[in-house]
């Protein structure tokens, strides 16, 4: 028994195969996120919803880098640089000479009380990007009221299949789950890989809380 003990104690803990997610504080988002409400709400006083991923939500179209004018512009050049920070082409050969540049798409999602967005991810990108403008609570309102986004494990139900009361420990101490969630803190920007599955639990805040998304797209350069 002794020895058995001795050897646990030696073991050492090794995650393997991160998923890449990327969480940033935006430098003057406050400022940046009056000007960014200002277009959205003119843009939403004058279009209706597209339909994609949300219930109950509006969502506007894919070209606010168009129509949300400068700030617009800024906020999708952090996104862009944040990506290009964590990704490498280990097949450039030249490092003056980038084979590939970023280029992206952003839309603006406002959810009301009760709205949300199925699960879903976004094909045909590299990096996914959730900024929150607000959070849609109210002075002294509970956090759990506002719409989660959840991260899900790609190999979610793999992980729970022998036993699903059984949980691993992972490296911090922690029980594994199968999904992680970001509360909306205004401000803040979240960057995942595109095809990683997630969505937004429905709101119950008791004003709207709005987000804005960028999808990430790896484009060959222009000689």
């Amino acid at each position: 028994m002794a020895d058995d003990l001795a050897a646990a104690k030696a073991a050492k803990y090794m995650g393997l195969f991160e998923t890449p997610v990327i969480v940033s504080q935006l430098p003057d988002s406050a400022f940046l996120a009056g000007e960014l409400r200002t277009a959205i709400d003119e843009r939403r006083a004058n279009h209706a919803s597209a339909l994609r991923s949300n219930k109950g939500s509006w969502q506007s179209d894919t070209k606010m880098l168009e129509w949300g004018g400068e700030p617009a512009k800024e906020l999708g050049a952090m996104m862009l640089q944040m990506c290009n920070q964590y990704t490498r082409d280990i097949g450039q050969t030249d490092a003056d000479k980038p084979r590939f540049e970023w280029s992206g798409e952003m839309w603006a999602n406002v959810c009301p009380r009760g709205g949300g967005h199925e699960s879903h991810t976004h094909p045909g990108s590299m990096w996914s990007a959730v900024f929150f403008l607000d959070n849609g609570l109210a002075e002294n309102e509970d956090d759990d009221k506002a719409g989660y986004l959840v991260l899900q494990d790609p190999r979610d139900p793999v992980p729970l299949m022998y036993k699903p009361d059984l949980r691993y420990i992972q490296a911090d101490g922690t029980v594994y789950r199968s999904d992680h969630r970001f509360a909306p803190t205004p401000g803040q920007a979240v960057i995942f890989p595109s095809w990683l599955a997630h969505w937004v639990t429905p709101h119950h805040g008791q004003r709207e809380r709005i987000s804005i998304s960028l999808n990430v797209f790896a484009l060959p350069a222009r000689s």
